[in-house]
């Protein structure tokens, strides 16, 4: 039997870390806001970026650099029954506010990779083992919580090879997430406006105007007919009921998402199932 296990942290609107246990084999793309740590705790976790093939095997690290677009799959042996990841965010702010205090030497050269394998470490290993604890027991976290975690880490990465002191410097300068790409992977994510603006690297302000430029359309009306068409395309497949879909498709409330549902297809969801 398949089966996922995801949990999740956070701080404010902000996922903070992950954890995912699954026996599922699947192919998923993502375009990733943030920056992440990676800990492969058992199995293999496979990413693909354009041609480039990565493996992050048990007990190794890896930082994967944000607005990377990857499609990745998991795998693992027979005795270890599923693989298991541990996701922690390292979000342009708390890193800003972070390497201000971190010395950086200017000689450093750029790093490029969006993929950059780490050497494990003491620190590394205990920063981990910290973070599995909040996300086995769903303990969300606070700004300065996190803000220390982050400097743990930044840490941890640099004595795992000094060089990457250089990778901050970079991750921390303002950037625009492409916007088309952004928003097609993350439409579901029931997030205020401005936490999706920050997380291209714009203002709201900015976010609203070059939204309306390349979509002809505000991101309100836009989102809410993404993720119609999602929760339709779920029914039709006739394996959910509107009740099971309503939530997945990042609606908070059955009766607002069976209206808004009858007023783009003209019928109500339950009707869409019954065609499937």
């Amino acid at each position: 039997m398949e089966n996922s296990d995801i949990k999740y942290i956070h701080c404010g609107d902000l996922e903070i870390a992950a954890g995912c246990e699954t026996d599922i084999s699947k192919e998923t793309t993502a375009y990733l806001p943030s920056s992440y740590l990676v800990f492969v705790e058992q199995g293999q976790l496979h990413i693909r970026i354009d041609q480039q093939f990565y493996i992050i095997s048990a007990g190794e690290y890896a930082l994967v650099r944000k607005y990377t677009e990857a499609t990745v799959y998991k795998s693992y042996k027979k005795e270890e029954g599923a693989a298991k990841t541990y996701f922690f965010a390292l979000t342009n702010d708390f890193i800003r506010k972070i390497i201000r205090n971190i010395h950086i030497p200017n000689h450093l050269e750029p790093i490029a990779e969006r993929i950059v394998p780490l050497e494990s470490n003491s620190l590394l290993s205990g920063l981990m083992k910290s973070i599995k604890d909040y996300v086995d027991t769903g303990d969300d976290l606070d700004p300065d919580l996190v803000k220390l975690k982050t400097k743990e880490a930044l840490l941890a990465i640099i004595k795992s090879n000094a060089k990457y002191a250089a990778i901050f410097r970079e991750y921390s300068m303002a950037e625009r997430a492409d916007i088309v790409q952004f928003m097609n992977y993350n439409y579901l994510e029931n997030l205020p406006l401005e936490t999706l603006a920050i997380q291209t690297g714009r203002s709201l302000s900015t976010f609203n105007r070059e939204f309306k430029m390349v979509f002809n359309e505000t991101p309100h009306r836009w989102i809410m007919k993404k993720r119609l068409n999602y929760a339709r395309n779920r029914l039709l497949q006739g394996e959910q009921k509107p009740s099971e879909v309503y939530l997945e498709a990042g609606f908070e409330d059955l009766a607002h998402f069976s209206r808004a549902f009858k007023k783009q297809f003209g019928m109500p969801p339950s009707r869409i199932q019954a065609l499937a």
